[in-house]
This record gives structure tokens, C-alpha cells and sequence, in this order.
């Protein structure tokens, strides 16, 4: 579990780096994209953290917590929210960028 926090913290932290790089170049739009994928990693990574949660329990947060996007998606896309869209498609290509990764954590294990 311990590599899979080492790998949320350096997400985070890169994803807030750019972020603020981004913010720097004028390039705000892009830089609250940054600082939405900083803010899942950190959702995960304080959860990854929680004390004696159970087996299975990350598992179920990571198709629990990202159902809702899905639904907000599509309502984006019905409505042609761009905006609201892309927001919902970058959420959803973090945590499964996350999933992925703890998969291979855990079989590593």
C-alpha cells in the first residue's frame, strides 16, 4: 500500500506543479484542469491513508466515488456543456489512470 501513496503524493505534487506553471503562463483554464486531477489524487491518496479499512475498500471507493461523473457527463453532453464535459472526462481519465496503476500495485504484491 505504501508504494501505492508514494505514487498519489507524486501525482499530487507534479499535477499542483504544473498547475501553477500553467497559472503563471496565463493558461488558467488549463491550470484549474491541473489542480482537478491534483485534487483526486488527493481524494485517493487520503483514503488510501484511511486507518483499518477493511478489504476491498479502496476498490469500492474507486467505482463508488466517479459513478456520479459518469451521470453528470452525460448530461453534458446532452445539454453541449462543453465546458462542464471536459471537466468530467479528465476526472474520469484520472481515476482511471489511478484504478489502473493500483491494479498493477496490487498484483505486484
Amino acid at each position: 500500500m505504501q508504494n501505492f501513496i508514494d505514487y498519489l503524493q507524486q501525482q499530487q505534487t507534479c499535477h499542483l506543479s504544473e498547475a501553477e506553471t500553467l497559472t503563471a503562463a496565463l493558461r488558467t483554464d488549463e491550470a484549474v484542469l491541473e489542480k482537478v486531477r491534483a485534487n483526486i489524487c488527493g481524494i485517493f491518496l487520503t483514503l488510501a491513508q484511511t486507518p483499518n479499512q477493511d478489504d476491498g475498500f479502496l476498490e469500492k471507493m474507486m467505482e463508488k466515488i466517479p459513478a456520479p461523473w459518469h451521470e453528470t457527463l452525460e448530461k453534458a453532453i446532452k445539454h453541449n456543456d462543453f465546458k462542464q464535459e471536459t471537466l468530467e472526462r479528465v476526472k474520469i481519465a484520472v481515476m482511471a489512470e489511478i484504478k489502473a496503476k493500483y491494479d498493477v500495485m496490487k498484483e505486484g504484491v
